[in-house]
């Protein structure tokens, strides 16, 4: 795909790749946010005569290029692709496979991008920060607001166990995104994948609103954050341009052989088994463990523990697989339709 493709693509019809997104275009061409932050107004505009659009909560807009890759989270060449072939651009040339991608699901498996649009910085500039991590989290306090102690309790996560591993709530992002500016600098703070930025420019924080922040520590440095924000469609939020890694992963340095380690589906599940002094790991969806992963789990009995859902079945059959390919076998923590771990945490420390 050359310039002159992408060129072709970007003058679709910036409605019409908003409807094909499953984008709901109400009368004067506003639409509710995708990312689910509006309440009752439309914030996000589109204009016809520039083929742009833009959300004036998120202060973040592009062409029909930026739409797709916001919307499926896919990197620039993946979301090219994907309009090529919804709008049938025959004249294009594609050199590879046509990703299968589901708008209704809004596929949480994000390549790494070979370019940011909004930021203008390259895959290869994305990289973990663990002193800016480190920094961020001094910035926030303990959960302890109504929201965030309630979540805890419903995931059968203790106040121990959250401070233990160091849980955070941010409760005000747009102040921690001043700071973070004033102290970093815009060029390390774009690399470090915690804002979003348009044209080069720093905007805001990746997460938006109020968050509990979960960190991810190797060799004792925080490599990763994720957020679990609690306003919006979207409930967890990741950095940018940083690959995924295993949560708890320095667990693993603290075991005996043939233990049993439990690998879950999400960091919430993880910590519910801590809690009950359970050893586990998370990994932020099976298409992000790595097959390199599997030999540091080789000296243990490995429990994988997906939800009870269709998501858990792909799981549960893609991790097996990495293991079986290396000669290892697993075991399988069944859960009942529609639960997961923190629903049965406490029966796992029964039977165990």
């Amino acid at each position: 795909m050359n310039a002159n493709d992408t060129i072709e693509i970007k003058r679709l019809s910036i409605k019409n790749v908003a409807a094909r997104l499953g984008i709901k275009v109400l009368r004067g061409n506003k639409a509710m946010c995708f990312t689910g932050h509006d309440k009752n107004t439309p914030s996000l505009s589109f204009n016809v005569k520039k083929n742009y659009w833009y959300c004036f909560g998120c202060d973040h807009g592009g062409d029909s290029i930026a739409l797709t890759c916001d919307v499926l989270r896919v990197d620039f060449k993946t979301a090219t692709v994907w309009l090529a072939d919804q709008f049938h651009l025959r004249s294009i040339q594609i050199n590879r496979f046509t990703p299968r991608i589901s708008v209704t699901s809004f596929s949480t498996q994000r390549a790494t991008p070979s370019k940011s649009v909004h930021s203008g910085v390259s895959s290869a500039d994305f990289s973990p920060d663990p002193e800016i991590n480190s920094w961020l989290l001094s910035h926030c306090g303990p959960v302890c607001s109504d929201v965030g102690i309630r979540y805890l309790k419903d995931h059968g996560i203790s106040q121990y166990t959250a401070e233990r591993f160091g849980l955070r709530e941010l409760t005000a992002p747009d102040r921690a995104f001043s700071s973070l500016l004033a102290k970093w600098g815009a060029s390390r703070a774009l690399r470090s994948g915690l804002v979003w930025s348009f044209n080069g420019v720093p905007k805001r924080l990746v997460w938006g609103s109020y968050s509990i922040i979960f960190p991810f520590l190797e060799n004792n440095k925080v490599v990763y954050l994720q957020g679990r924000l609690f306003a919006g469609n979207r409930k967890y939020i990741n950095p940018q341009g940083l690959q995924k890694p295993i949560f708890n992963a320095d667990r693993l340095k603290s075991l005996s052989v043939n233990s049993r380690i439990h690998i879950c589906e999400g960091v919430p599940d993880a910590l519910a088994l801590e809690t009950f002094n359970l050893p586990a790991v998370a990994v932020l969806g099976a298409s992000s463990f790595r097959p390199e992963w599997a030999r540091l789990f080789m000296p243990f009995e490995i429990a994988i523990m997906p939800d009870g859902d269709s998501g858990g079945t792909v799981f549960l059959r893609k991790i097996s697989a990495i293991f079986r390919a290396h000669g290892k076998a697993t075991l399988h923590v069944a859960l009942p339709q529609g639960q997961d771990v923190s629903d049965v945490a406490a029966g796992i420390v029964r039977e165990e």
